[in-house]
């Protein structure tokens, strides 16, 4: 009986390759879901993924072709697409839960590079998945193949530079094409129906399914740039390890002997361990573990959360446990409003010789674009420095449609990154200028004294500490400063009247 399946198995198979031949697939008799009419346009695919294991109905009766595929939904069928594999270990995400589902497929995906979070924890675990994000986690499990770059989509431009050569690759062996007036609508989201679809023609033009290899960890004593980070709450872990990913470096996480507790870190207790220890000068808790091979280190990237306005002082402990004469160290810091400000230059006498350069303050969210971009601007030693030229892109999402803004690297948009994913409430201003005034200053440092704006150039005016987006000709004034330009979706940004809000976010 079982070689009777297999070989009817090999015929249905056989039939379904030569069909993509057809210029239509064939309608179904039945499908066997109530919600999926025979005639449908997606059935064939519906049927296929069902009979092949790739995807299962949402009920015994029911596919609910029209929902939202999610970001767990993905990983699970690339998990069976894979052969459901033996996984071991947990997951480091905060959204998803021991047991469930999808926890295997998760798990395995994160392990094989397929898929990653956000960087802040989240797995964005039922988050409706972008046409973007699935064809690069599709290209990932196909093990990143190179694709040739096109430029036949009329949004081009808006696609993440991330997901540039998944979309090529993806576009290139037909298993994605463009949407309605040649669009790929990166941020569309993918119905059920359309990933039967896809994944329909994936499988079949796949001989066997590719499961890609985990990446090895990297060698500590091969390494020039250490991440060196104490994380008490898992915000400055997720902006170390985009560090690490952006540089290629080490990561080492400061961990006390003594573990934090919650009690420890309550911050309206006086008498709670942390506010001891950073009222005590000499106040040095001790660390589990070290750094091997510290010597074999030219750049040590150090990051800890803001504690009463200064560094934690397990961070002492660390600096003053290794010699670091002659190391490049790059403080970097969390926190949900303080700056930076004195905790990195007071750290400077523990560590007198070494060569340090300005740190940086992000928001526990910040996305890895945010980080590299701060990254990209450091006057690192050459050898360590390891960053893609590339331009760092906004997105921002208004009532009448969206806009995508190319950002300059400069001190003033560096700045504001540290800010986003943020709201804005923009008007207009003198009929050729959409305004947003901000809550926090921006640095100003190296601006033109002078700046004549043109249409689609994005500005701060520092006098007034507002954004401007240019739609109108304009003079030349001081205090205005270059962030970047619109790239797409100046005029319907233009057409909207009175205040309007605007979500405001990078491109990822």
């Amino acid at each position: 009986m079982r070689n009777l399946k297999r070989f009817w198995t090999l015929l249905l198979s056989l039939a379904l390759v030569l069909s993509l031949c057809a210029p239509a697939y064939a309608a179904v008799e039945d499908t066997g879901f109530s919600d999926v009419e025979a005639d449908a346009w997606y059935a064939e695919f519906v049927v296929y993924c069902r009979d092949n294991g790739l995807m299962a109905g949402t009920s015994g009766t029911t596919f609910s072709p029209d929902t939202p595929t999610t970001r767990a939904m993905m990983a699970t069928i690339l998990y069976r697409l894979a052969g459901t594999p033996a996984v071991s270990g947990t997951d480091s995400y905060t959204d998803t839960q021991p047991g469930a589902w999808y926890s295997d497929a998760v798990l395995w995906a994160s392990q094989n590079g397929v898929v990653s979070g956000y960087g802040n924890g989240l797995f964005g675990t039922d988050d409706p998945l972008t046409r973007e994000q699935m064809a690069t986690m599709l290209w990932r499990y196909s093990g990143s193949p190179s694709a040739n770059a096109g430029s036949d989509f009329a949004d081009e431009s808006s696609i993440a530079s991330w997901a540039d050569t998944a979309v090529d690759w993806a576009r290139e062996n037909g298993y994605m094409g463009g949407v309605g007036a040649n669009l790929f609508q990166p941020q569309g989201q993918a119905t059920r129906a359309q990933m039967a679809t896809i994944l329909t023609r994936y499988h079949q033009d796949a001989e066997t399914p590719v499961t890609p290899e985990p990446e090895p960890e990297p060698e500590q004593e091969d390494g020039e740039t250490l991440v060196a980070y104490f994380s008490a709450t898992g915000n400055t872990e997720g902006i170390a390890q985009h560090i690490q990913t952006i540089l290629d470096a080490d990561l080492y996480e400061i961990v006390p002997e003594d573990p934090y507790t919650s009690e420890d870190l309550n911050y309206s207790n006086n008498d709670c361990r942390a506010n001891q220890e950073q009222n005590n000068p000499n106040a040095r808790p001790a660390i589990s573990g070290s750094v091997e091979n510290m010597e074999d280190y030219d750049v040590v990237f150090l990051g800890y959360p803001i504690w009463w306005g200064q560094a934690p002082k397990i961070i002492y402990t660390f600096l003053e446990s290794y010699d670091l004469d002659g190391v490049t160290i790059v403080p970097f810091c969390t926190s949900g409003s303080s700056g930076i400000g004195s905790s990195a230059t007071n750290l400077q006498s523990l560590a007198p010789n070494a060569n340090w350069l300005s740190g940086q303050r992000f928001s526990g969210s910040a996305s890895q674009d945010t980080v590299a971009s701060w990254v990209e601007g450091l006057d690192l030693p050459e050898a360590s420095a390891d960053t893609e030229d590339t331009q760092t892109q906004l997105r921002l999402t208004f009532e009448g449609g969206e806009a995508v803004v190319v950002l300059e690297d400069n001190a003033t948009t560096r700045d504001f990154l540290t800010m986003l994913p943020t709201t804005l409430t923009f008007e207009d201003y003198a009929g050729s200028e959409k305004i947003s005034y901000l809550t926090q200053d921006l640095s100003t440092a190296d601006a033109p004294a002078n700046y004549d704006p043109q249409v689609g150039d994005v500005t701060l005016y520092e006098p007034w500490g507002n954004l401007a987006i240019f739609y109108g000709d304009a003079g030349s004034s001081s205090g205005l400063v270059p962030m970047g330009h619109v790239e797409s979706g100046l005029e319907l940004l233009s057409t909207m009247d009175g205040e309007f809000e605007v979500s405001v976010a990078v491109m990822e």
